[in-house]
């Protein structure tokens, strides 16, 4: 187990390095890996800073929040097709040795997991589109189509983004974190780096003045034919249809140049009031269910049924570097 970027893939066996290969290339860095053979929109997550990475055996890779005596993976592990098997028998012997529970936040497909004894519960629903087939026409798209014409007439139009508009890309930040008392999550939720803006695809809302009055960022994943919505912020004074301008123009530029799919981020299961106050998921669901998205279901696993109330802890400390504490009082 390493925490180094540049962490290699290295095969002792030269003849399991000869018989994985096209498929694996031995010197690929596991974030070489992760944008090779990532399918889940949560996969870009694995290597973020802070991450502990794993490089698995068949070419795998994966990247845990260590969080007390937990290593809590954002989803699950990425591999080349075939691999799987193997890659999660090393993640699993890695972590073990490591003196860790492993718990995963949001895997698409529980049961190779539940194969092993682990205990799969549904956490949340992904937001997909289909961009073979996307467009802002017909009845279902009315409210966005509506939007974005709003957005036109008002002048506002998107940019992408550069160092002339990120003055105003890091005010927009600023501005929405200061109304957020508990401070900005993370984990599968980006967080905001002036620094770091050039490495994600940022679409930038401008007026007619050119004052930015909103953004989004997007990730790429599955081999760069699919992105996944991350960062959504506006201003205090944006018009009320910059959210939809910034998403429906995206979306349709990607099916323009032949981007094959798009997540518009994952949405927790609803679980009352004191949920909502941590997550509001039942208007980011509302918002999201505009744009006509199929919902796919993503679970939680957790070493056992008696494991689960502590792997859930584990899972909203990672997202919470501020504290739980803390993010209850994000909207309050």
């Amino acid at each position: 187990m390493q925490t180094k970027r540049d962490l290699k893939y290295r095969s002792e066996n030269t003849e399991w390095a000869d018989l994985l290969d096209p498929l694996v290339t031995p010197g690929l860095d596991v974030e070489d890996i992760v944008d090779r053979w990532g399918r889940s929109p949560i996969s870009p997550f694995h290597t973020e800073p802070g991450r502990n990475l794993l490089s698995l055996d068949g070419g795998g890779a994966a990247g845990y929040q260590p969080v007390r005596g937990w290593a809590v993976f954002p989803t699950g592990l990425v591999a080349p097709p075939g691999y799987e098997h193997d890659a999660l028998t090393s993640l699993m012997s890695q972590v073990g040795a490591a003196n860790r529970e492993a718990v995963f936040a949001a895997v698409s497909d529980p049961e190779p997991y539940a194969a092993r004894g682990l205990h799969p519960t549904r956490i949340a629903d992904d937001a997909r589109i289909d961009l073979s087939t996307f467009t802002l026409s017909g009845k279902r798209m009315a409210s966005i189509r509506h939007s974005v014409t709003s957005a036109h007439r008002a002048g506002l139009k998107v940019v992408a983004w550069s160092d002339a508009v990120a003055d105003g890309v890091a005010a927009v930040s600023a501005e929405w974190l200061s109304t957020k008392r508990g401070g900005e999550m993370g984990f599968t939720l980006g967080q905001f780096d002036p620094t770091s803006t050039r490495a994600v695809d940022c679409r930038v809302a401008v007026d007619p003045a050119g004052t930015v009055v909103g953004f989004v960022t997007w990730r790429s994943y599955d081999d760069g034919h699919a992105r996944v919505l991350d960062i959504m912020r506006r201003s205090s004074e944006s018009p009320n249809p910059t959210m939809d301008l910034l998403i429906g123009e995206s979306l349709l530029e990607f099916a323009a140049t032949g981007i094959e799919s798009a997540s518009l981020g994952a949405v927790p299961l609803s679980h009352g009031t004191l949920s909502e106050r941590f997550y509001p998921t039942i208007s980011l669901r509302r918002y999201k269910e505009k744009f006509a998205p199929s919902w796919e279901p993503l679970w939680l696993i957790a070493p056992s049924r008696l494991r689960l109330p502590g792997a859930l802890m584990a899972v909203a400390s990672a997202y919470c570097p501020g504290g739980l504490l803390r993010a209850l009082r994000r909207n309050g």
